[in-house]
């Protein structure tokens, strides 16, 4: 396989999982980021300053392999929905429904909207783990959500951050993903 095949096997992957997101696996998407994004910013990976696109690179990427983990995850238990989170968990279909009808073209959109963003994220909260992870996750799924729009929607900003409020909610009252959850005692 030459490299140009697999860069394009790559790109139809992702335009499959955009093409194939619905809104009842977006709860799914969600936690799969946060927990992606959160494994990376606490690993030896995260140089903790001076952030390149490399970095930002790593952090967008998490979103595609989230696409394809979502499809098959049925979770247990979520935050409830509020309005914002109906209404952000919405524009996250019809964008990725948008970018998807673009095929590569629609990739290099999201991937030209959430690197600089991710950057910012990085640089702007440096050694602050937590509000990298909220900006983190809020952006690229914002990046999602504008599909092949231009105008701003506030409101679905507002029902990121309720989604992202509402999972570390779920997360400190002890919710575990199957692959965090300890191994059962055999005895």
């Amino acid at each position: 396989m030459t490299a140009g095949s697999s860069d394009q096997a790559w790109e139809d992957d992702i335009v499959h999982g955009l093409k194939s997101l619905t809104i009842d696996e977006i709860p799914s998407l969600e936690i799969i980021l946060i927990d992606a994004v959160v494994d990376w910013l606490f690993s030896a990976e995260n140089p903790g300053q001076g952030y390149t696109e490399e970095h930002a690179g790593r952090l967008v990427s998490t979103l595609f392999s989230a696409l394809d983990a979502a499809r098959t995850l049925r979770l247990t238990q979520q935050p409830p929905e509020t309005e914002q989170m109906a209404h952000s968990r919405g524009r996250v279909a019809e964008g990725a429904h948008e970018l998807a009808a673009q095929g590569s073209d629609g990739v290099s959109l999201l991937v030209s909207r959430a690197m600089p963003a991710v950057l910012t994220e990085l640089d702007s909260h440096a050694g602050e783990r937590a509000k990298q992870a909220h900006g983190v996750f809020v952006y690229l799924f914002y990046a999602l959500s504008t599909g092949t729009r231009t105008e701003h929607d506030p409101a679905v900003l507002d029902g990121l951050v309720a989604a992202f409020l509402g999972w570390d909610q779920v997360l400190r009252d002890g919710f575990a993903l199957p692959w965090r959850r300890p191994p059962a005692d055999p005895a």
